[in-house]
C-alpha cells in the first residue's frame, strides 16, 4: 500500500467515526427525552394515585369523627336517663383498674 492509499483509508474512517458520534449523540439525546418522559408519566401517575389515597384517608377520618361524635351524644343521652346506673357502672369500672394496677 502506498501513503496515500493509507492516508484516504484513515480519512475514510475519520469521516466515518466522526458520523457515528453524531448517531451516538442523537440516540443519547432520544434516550434521555425518552427517561424524561416516562418520568414525568411515573409522577404524574403517583401525584394522582397519592390524591386518591388522600381523598379516602379524609373521607375515613370524617367518618370516623362522625360516628364518635355520635357515640358521644348517644352515651351523654344514657347517663342523663340513667345517672344512679351510669354512676355506679363508672364506679365499678375505676375499682376494676385500681385492682387491676394494684395486682401488679
Amino acid at each position: 500500500m502506498t501513503d496515500t492509499t493509507l492516508q484516504k483509508e484513515i480519512d475514510g474512517l475519520k469521516k466515518e467515526l466522526g458520523q457515528l458520534r453524531k448517531e451516538i449523540g442523537g440516540v443519547i439525546s432520544e434516550v434521555k427525552s425518552h427517561g424524561q418522559s416516562v418520568a414525568r408519566t411515573t409522577q404524574d401517575k403517583a401525584e394522582e394515585r397519592l390524591d386518591e389515597i388522600l381523598a379516602k384517608l379524609n373521607k375515613a377520618y370524617v367518618s370516623a369523627r362522625e360516628s364518635g361524635q355520635q357515640a358521644t351524644i348517644a352515651t351523654q343521652r344514657e347517663i342523663k336517663k340513667h345517672p344512679v346506673a351510669s354512676a355506679s357502672i363508672a364506679v365499678i369500672g375505676i375499682a376494676f383498674l385500681v385492682g387491676l394496677l394494684l395486682r401488679k
